[in-house]
């Protein structure tokens, strides 16, 4: 088994997680102007929003002619028409939210990150982050203070390739000058992490909250619950 050289992060309930809800940060910068909408509402269609845009322009609409900014101002605006707003102040509550979540405001440090990416890097591993993330990725890493761990940072929007597209991964490889095989990647999501990165040549391994279900094509020995568990796997 080759030595690890580099451990790459997914960044979005991996090492930091968006504040409450998405749908409770919607409506509090929607009352700010006057509107008033239902939180569940929002979050339900968030979600179905989020996952139609996805689809019909993958990468945040880098490849569409969009911008990351109108490609999440059409899903600001989309889903609170779809959770029964009216037009009234739409866009502004789009704009400010897209910069809201460019701050520490919109975001909190999951429980035993900076354990880990400490622990990590003081053993001299290389550190980075392969991210399905816009082009504010890294000022939100700087706000809460975790930029300075990594080598570098990939996101999607900004490097035009998103996971689980092997070549994404093999520019960290190349950034980090490592083999595949002495790579590691962690995420949440079993195709464009665990997939993504064992397609790569790389190790993969499958952040699962306690509270739900090991997917039965994952090898459990590649699984872990919290991040506190991965030095303990990185020994192995």
């Amino acid at each position: 088994m080759s030595r690890i050289r580099l451990v790459t992060f997914d960044v979005t309930n991996t090492i930091i997680r968006v504040t409450k809800s998405v749908g409770q940060n919607y409506a509090n910068v929607a009352r700010m102007y006057g509107k008033d909408v239902d939180v569940t509402k929002l979050n339900t269609s968030f979600r179905a929003v989020f996952s139609n845009y996805n689809k019909l322009y993958p990468n945040f609409g880098v490849h569409n002619g969009l911008t990351p900014f109108k490609w999440w101002s059409k899903v600001v605006v989309d889903s609170f028409r779809e959770a029964g707003s009216d037009e009234q102040h739409l866009e502004q509550i789009a704009q400010h939210l897209y910069v809201m979540f460019a701050t520490s405001k919109g975001w909190e440090v999951l429980p035993g990150a900076e354990k880990t990416l400490t622990e990590l890097k003081q053993k001299g591993v290389k550190l980075g982050v392969i991210s399905n993330f816009d082009d504010r990725l890294d000022k939100i890493l700087t706000e809460l203070a975790l930029r300075h761990y990594f080598d570098f940072v990939l996101a999607s929007a900004v490097v035009k390739i998103a996971k689980p597209d092997p070549d994404l991964f093999e520019m960290a490889f190349k950034m980090a000058d490592v083999k595949p095989e002495e790579a590691l990647h962690i995420g949440d999501n079993i195709l464009t992490d665990y997939v993504g990165a064992r397609n790569s040549g790389c190790k993969g391994v499958l952040l699962v909250p306690p509270d739900k279900q090991i997917p039965k094509d994952v090898d459990s020995s590649c699984v872990i619950r919290n991040l506190y568990q991965l030095t303990d796997y990185f020994k192995t």
